[in-house]
């Protein structure tokens, strides 16, 4: 008796000693759960867990260290979300795999996990009964402010429909997706079978005899075929964006060059799509099927955007990367260079390899390596930008695996904004990003319209400028050059407030470079100028003021100058080459008399030197 009341002190002495010491309300706590869950000690408290939904799946966690969201009431804790051993913050074991917890996916058979680059948002495939039978649709749950999944939940329509769909590929910020499933093509087969039942109905009346109706039904049926099996065969990829509305309608990526031939020998009807991926940019489309370049059954492939919203015909990445069995589920890491995919054709079953880009084409990689033994039988593979951990699922459920440093992707430049209008109110505004140096667009996202959030993902050894634009509005641009930069893994606030199109308003033009004391355009000036000009052609009746300022280095009258020249140029860049009217465009300088910041530190001084773009009439 006395020994079972020592035991008893020891595991709760602790906490009948420090109990005051805890505060109430909602906390996170760590600790070892035991008593089928009922017990959770931590460091400083053993807590009762008390009896709710998670009761069940707490039980079978029983012995196993946790990490729990708790509102704490004196020695109760009522569980409201967990995570399991290992921490995301601790050090673990290459490769280790972390089971999601069952509430957020509800127990439903659950794969093809892809996060968010942000690492905030998860969107999975989960088998669900409709109808009674199986199929597949789209779910998602959100990271909580203490680093918790939430539960998830099944999206609405139109990203789910009557079709199996799932999410390919999530870009930053996640107001964008890219989606696999079938949206709208059964009703263009109807409209399709419609109207060719109505062509020859006409056929049938018009005809002059039996001989010429049989030539006509022919021609109409051999372009029934035709046009059927380019709305079947046609990419099932698409892209829906967010609205104030909710999700938009997925609209076909424009990819008209895809077809696919792989079939399964046991079901030769249905065709059999490898997979997909979209890069972080939104315009590199990596994809798995059989086409007449391939080297095996599902090959790997990748097609670029053109400036014309085209996907153009895709490249085979080479038998360093496909074999003569099946290439799948390709996901490119935001640095553009690093690709993970899945194989059978290399070890015993499937397994997921790593394969680098040797250089800015798409067909010299490294010889590919399994990342693990662990992660046999994963096909299903996604990396955020921040953090280092994966996201994968086997066998229905779903786990993140700790990725060793030597499996990583190289850094990268997580830009993280915000667009408002002038009164802080949130916009839904395009957010573009282009190469400086090259005067080439790079990619695009939306900001969010309920939060005016956004996400873009930078590589290194780029000189960027990005920018917000929406219809009504003067566009707000930003720059950042990281050419030769020291590559580590950074995140960049910013704040873009898109002024109305209206007399008065003005913005500077951040990505407005000048040679050094000089009044010479650099090329890297020409994308912000390019874009002003379209305004002014776009709105026919505006005028504008064109202000350069300076810091106080130098004379007054120097700087006066040279404010004055600078203002110049740009007004002479947007006449020239633009064709802007000279009525249209006044110019002043106003040197170091109109500072913003202080003079005294430099980045004080690069403030004040600038040139803006005013309104002076609608």
């Amino acid at each position: 008796m006395a020994r079972i009341l020592i035991i008893i002190l020891l595991l709760f002495g602790n906490g009948l000693i420090s109990s005051q010491s805890v505060k109430n309300g909602i906390q996170v706590l760590e600790g070892d759960l035991l008593n089928t869950g009922h017990l959770l000690r931590t460091d400083k408290q053993v807590f009762r867990v008390q009896t709710g939904v998670l009761q069940e799946e707490l039980a079978y966690l029983a012995g196993k260290k946790i990490r729990m969201l708790c509102d704490v009431q004196g020695e109760t804790c009522n569980p409201i979300r967990y995570e399991m051993e290992p921490f995301e913050t601790g050090k673990t074991p290459d490769w280790s795999l972390k089971k999601i917890p069952r509430y957020v996916t509800q127990g439903l058979f659950s794969f093809n996990p892809q996060c968010t680059p942000d690492g905030k948002i998860l969107f999975w495939t989960a088998l669900v009964r409709e109808g009674g039978r199986s199929t597949q649709k789209i779910w998602a749950a959100k990271r909580d402010q203490y680093g918790f999944w939430m539960q998830g939940e099944q999206l609405p329509t139109p990203l789910n429909n009557k079709f199996p769909s799932a999410v390919i590929s999530a870009l930053p910020g996640g107001n964008e997706l890219f989606v696999f499933g079938n949206f709208g093509e059964e009703e263009m087969l109807d409209n399709l079978k419609r109207e060719m039942m109505y062509k020859s109905q006409i056929a049938s009346r018009e005809a002059q005899n039996p001989k010429e109706f049989h030539i006509v039904l022919t021609k109409l049926e051999t372009e029934y075929k035709e046009r059927t099996d380019k709305i079947q065969n046609r990419a099932p990829l698409y892209k829906t964006r967010k609205t104030e509305s909710g999700w938009s309608m997925p609209s076909p990526i424009n990819f008209p060059s895809f077809y696919n031939w792989y079939r399964k020998a046991d079901n030769p009807n249905q065709q059999v799509f490898g997979g997909s991926a979209l890069a972080s940019s939104g315009r590199t489309l990596l994809y798995s099927a059989q086409q007449k370049k391939n080297f095996g059954k599902l090959d790997l492939y990748v097609s670029l955007q053109n400036d014309s919203g085209v996907f153009e015909e895709g490249i085979n990445l080479g038998n360093t990367i496909n074999t003569g069995e099946e290439e799948m589920a390709p996901f490119l890491a935001p640095d553009d260079k690093t690709l993970y995919f899945s194989s059978s054709g290399r070890k015993e079953g499937i397994s997921i390899f790593i394969t680098r880009r040797q250089n800015d084409s798409w067909t010299s990689w490294s010889e590919p390596q399994e990342l693990s033994p662990n992660l046999r039988g994963v096909n299903f593979l996604s990396i955020p930008a921040v953090g280092n951990w994966a996201y994968v699922s086997r066998e229905g459920d779903l786990y993140m695996a700790a990725i060793p440093n030597h499996f990583q992707p190289e850094p990268v430049v997580v830009i993280k904004g915000k667009v408002v209008d002038e009164e802080g109110k949130p916009l839904s505004a395009f957010v573009q990003y282009e190469s400086l140096t090259r005067k080439k667009s790079i990619g695009s996202t939306v900001s969010d319209p309920g939060t005016g959030e956004f996400s873009i993902i930078l590589p290194y050894e780029e000189n960027y400028g990005f920018y917000g634009e929406k219809e009504g509005y003067l566009p707000v641009s930003q720059n950042l050059n990281l050419v030769g930069k020291e590559k580590e893994d950074k995140e960049k606030t910013v704040l873009l407030v898109l002024p109305k199109l209206k007399k008065g308003n003005q913005i500077v033009m951040n990505n407005l470079f000048f040679a050094f004391r000089s009044a010479e355009l650099t090329k890297e000036s020409e994308p912000e100028l390019d874009r002003l000009a379209g305004i002014l052609r776009k709105a026919a009746n505006l005028k504008i003021l064109i202000e350069g300022h300076t810091d106080n280095v130098g004379t007054k009258s120097a700087n006066q100058k040279l404010s004055l020249e600078r203002a110049n140029s740009v007004a002479n860049y947007l006449k020239s080459k633009h064709k802007i009217e000279e009525t249209r465009i006044a110019v002043v300088g106003f040197g170091p008399t109109v500072p913003l910041a202080d003079n005294q530190t430099e980045e004080g001084r690069g403030t004040n030197r600038r040139v803006v773009f005013k309104i002076s009439e609608e």
